[in-house]
């Protein structure tokens, strides 16, 4: 065993030597923690604006958006098929708006953010999704809630063209 008063060619001693690297791994943890916070903000973001924009959308629009999303959920590498609650939703309606080039209708917020897999990239009732509402709220006077719900029974199950 080492002494912990050795030091090494380089005048380090083991107890700088693992500090450094315990350093190292914080550092690490911190940054991969605000990479994970930033990209469920994004897909907090692409949830509630998705569910504003699609209430305010005609019945026929809204429609061709349910299509694209179920389209969009079909072609995914997901096994997952269908909406278990209003994230996984309003998620994949983000998604589908984009492709059919609709902008956001929140007012300074017409982009919608890339997300790799709604059903993944954030859970319900995550605090995010409530800071989004929050500053809606705050900025430009929309008042959404979007449902913490975990399940609830989808009406239309996303089928694949041959009904399975």
């Amino acid at each position: 065993m080492i002494p912990p008063n050795y030091k090494n060619e380089a005048g380090l001693s083991v107890y700088t030597i693992l500090g450094s690297i315990f350093g190292v791994l914080i550092l690490i943890i911190i940054v991969l923690k605000v990479y994970r916070t930033k990209q469920q903000h994004r897909a907090a973001s692409n949830v509630v604006f998705a569910k504003y924009t699609y209430e305010k959308m005609k019945k026929d629009e809204q429609k061709k958006v349910k299509e694209k999303a179920k389209s969009l959920v079909l072609s995914s590498s997901t096994k997952l098929r269908g909406f278990a609650n209003e994230v996984e939703r309003y998620g994949w309606y983000a998604l589908a708006m984009n492709d059919l080039g609709i902008p956001s209708a929140v007012p300074d917020n017409p982009v919608w953010h890339e997300v790799k897999n709604p059903y993944t990239a954030i859970l319900p009732g995550n605090y995010l999704i409530r800071a989004v509402s929050s500053y809606l709220l705050s900025e430009h006077n929309i008042s959404l809630n979007v449902s913490e719900a975990k399940n609830y029974q989808a009406k239309n199950e996303i089928k694949n063209k041959d009904g399975a």
